[in-house]
């Protein structure tokens, strides 16, 4: 599926011999304003080793959307946002759905919201519903698990 708009997981459809096929980046802009026969997009990468991480500028016919399974989330400890914009942390409860395309926004540089739903338990049992909420305190190895 091609890409629709920022915020949206992608990689890219047929990648080059030396790269990695599962590598995934954040989309973060592209043109769509139909200037262009094939529009340019900004990506970056979601998970790398540098410290500086790299803003590239590619064809968006090159990228497909990327569409996660999120049933390995259940009973994994995350944090969501609720709707009073309020942080709670806890284990995945319930998921209301499977599989989705996700889209990640920062939110003033304290993390990453997506659109992925759930339902947590806190440490004392009650039960909170909001979207996921990846922190700097979320453990790269673990957020690799995740997705």
């Amino acid at each position: 599926m091609r890409p629709t708009k920022a915020g949206q997981v992608v990689r890219f459809h047929t990648p080059y011999p030396d790269e990695d096929p599962n590598m995934i980046y954040h989309l973060l802009d592209f043109d769509d304003s139909g200037r262009f026969p094939t529009p340019p997009a900004e990506i970056k990468p979601i998970f790398s080793d540098f410290s500086f991480v790299p803003i590239n500028r590619v064809r968006l016919e090159e990228l497909e959307v990327v569409e996660f399974d999120l049933k390995d989330l259940l009973g994994y400890p995350v944090m969501i946002l609720k709707e009073d914009q309020s942080k709670v942390s806890g284990k995945v409860y319930q998921l209301y759905q499977d599989k989705i395309v996700p889209e990640l926004h920062v939110k003033n540089g304290k993390g990453v919201e997506t659109n992925v739903k759930l339902t947590i338990k806190d440490a004392l049992g009650s039960v909170h519903t909001g979207m996921l909420f990846v922190t700097p305190e979320v453990k790269l190895e673990n957020l690799r698990t995740i997705l």
